[in-house]
């Protein structure tokens, strides 16, 4: 089933109050309005007052200065996809755990899981949350799918636990109430199991179809995790960036929005006649080279002389009105820890990979600290692969052949960013680490050869028949 994306304020409010009854109801409600306004001001700009004497239509340009920072930061955050890594706790399962391994990596690149961490770092960004599911369709597909603010609500309870998480997705864009469909489905814990159920509601909160009565879904848990951006102990909502730019961004938009009207004017100068027979000032041509005849209004004095001007802008403002938008500009980069340099500067100052992520320090810590939030939920999702794929036996058949072997398992994920390494000085590092035997030569070649286990395997194989044979040559008695 493929649902569009979340539309403003589609889901009935009487759907949401349901499930989150009393005050909080009321409060979640509220802050939906509001983080709607986030996203208007992400992708619309940031409103500001225009200032016109009514002489004419003054400039109502945004600059989205907000949308240009959150993408840069969730490309840097997410471009490159996190490593997934499974070991085994026991040593004798060594061998079985890339069977879960490449399972988890064919789910991973199947759900297109890369590009929905990018979209999903930026709903984060915007709306202060996200949530990921992880759900076993009935063809045995794994579905991983992350829904922004708007689409979810959820309850934990007083040790931070997701104990309930409802879905609202829009099916269609119909503009009656009555025709529009709204897709819910619940997770909730009972006694330390959890249940589920899915239904079909109109535009009006009415139910129209029961696809799944609430049932036990088979797990101990809820298959779902709540991201949270920033935000301080114990908040269970996040924080916005678009909340920290917004004031930046409008007076930034605002001021140069005004700019942009003196330099039109500028450009339409004003001009005056003194003293000038109103006769001989009809209709002149403003064209270039043209030729005006005028003549000395007869009613002034005799010393009196005619004359004409224009009133232009000295645009004397230019300097400091540059100093003040670099500033306000900066300030929106400082507060995401973004680097603010021009291309022309990186050319000439990037020597090395070792300056560039000295460069960009300030927003590798940035981008660790939210990952914090994002690891345990990662290696959640994989949890609920790995359970799901064991309890139905047809997403095993999806994704392959073999069932998963049932072995105890650590799951690691690490964030990479998209900055280029030194690799010529890390591999002589590397080396030397193999060379004092703190590395292993196998885990050298699965880094800087991208070899698997089998092919690494099958490479220190043959290295090491080579070496015997070279060995075995130095035993050759010499010929008499």
């Amino acid at each position: 089933m493929i649902f569009d994306r979340v539309i403003e304020s589609f889901v009935p409010h009487s759907m949401i109050t349901e499930e989150l009854s009393g005050l909080y109801g009321s409060e979640v409600l509220n802050e939906l309005a509001d983080i709607n306004m986030l996203y208007d001001i992400y992708k619309n700009g940031r409103e500001f007052p225009t200032e016109s004497n009514g002489d004419y239509v003054p400039s109502d340009m945004r600059y989205k200065k907000i949308k240009t920072l959150i993408d840069k930061e969730a490309r840097f955050m997410f471009s490159k996809c996190p490593d997934f890594t499974i070991k085994a706790k026991n040593t004798k399962d060594s061998g079985s755990v890339s069977e879960l391994q490449s399972f988890l990596n064919e789910v991973i690149q199947k759900n297109d899981l890369e590009m929905k961490l990018v979209r999903a770092a930026r709903d984060c960004f915007i709306g202060k949350r996200v949530a990921l599911v992880c759900d076993v369709l009935d063809n045995g597909e794994i579905s991983l799918r992350f829904s922004p603010a708007q689409e979810f609500v959820f309850e934990n309870d007083a040790y931070g636990r997701l104990t309930k998480i409802v879905f609202f997705y829009n099916m269609n864009n119909c503009s009656t109430k009555k025709e529009q469909r709204i897709y819910k489905k619940r997770y909730r814990l009972e006694n330390g199991e959890c249940l589920v159920s899915e239904a079909v509601y109109d535009g009006c909160g009415e139910l129209v179809e029961e696809i799944i009565k609430e049932r036990s879904s088979g797990l101990t848990y809820i298959p779902a995790s709540v991201i949270l951006n920033d935000g301080l102990t114990g908040d269970d909502k996040g924080e916005s960036d678009v909340e920290v730019l917004a004031d930046y961004e409008r007076w930034y938009s605002r001021l140069s929005a005004a700019d942009m009207d003196s330099e039109r004017q500028g450009m339409n100068p004003v001009r005056y006649a003194m003293d000038v027979n109103p006769e001989t000032t009809k209709d002149l041509s403003l064209a270039a080279g043209a030729f005006w005849d005028l003549a000395t209004d007869s009613s002034v004095k005799d010393s009196a002389v005619g004359k004409v001007g224009v009133l232009e802008s000295s645009m004397s403002y230019s300097s400091a009105l540059t100093i003040t938008l670099d500033r306000l500009r900066d300030s929106m980069y400082e507060q995401l820890d973004i680097p603010c340099v021009s291309s022309e500067a990186m050319k000439g100052m990037i020597t090395s990979g070792k300056t560039l992520k000295a460069v960009y320090w300030g927003l590798i810590v940035r981008c660790d600290e939210k990952f914090l939030s994002w690891r345990p939920a990662l290696e959640f999702m994989v949890k609920c692969i790995i359970d799901g794929a064991k309890m139905f036996p047809n997403v095993v058949r999806f994704y392959g052949e073999k069932p998963l072997p049932d072995i105890p398992y650590i799951v690691r994920v690490d964030n990479n960013y998209p900055l280029p390494e030194d690799e010529a000085e890390e591999k002589e590092l590397d080396l030397a680490e193999v060379g004092a035997k703190a590395r292993s030569l196998k885990s050298y070649m699965k880094k800087w050869h991208s070899y698997t286990d089998e092919e690494a395997d099958a490479e220190l194989r043959q290295l090491a028949i080579e070496r015997q044979i070279l060995e075995d040559s130095y035993d050759v008695p010499p010929l008499e």
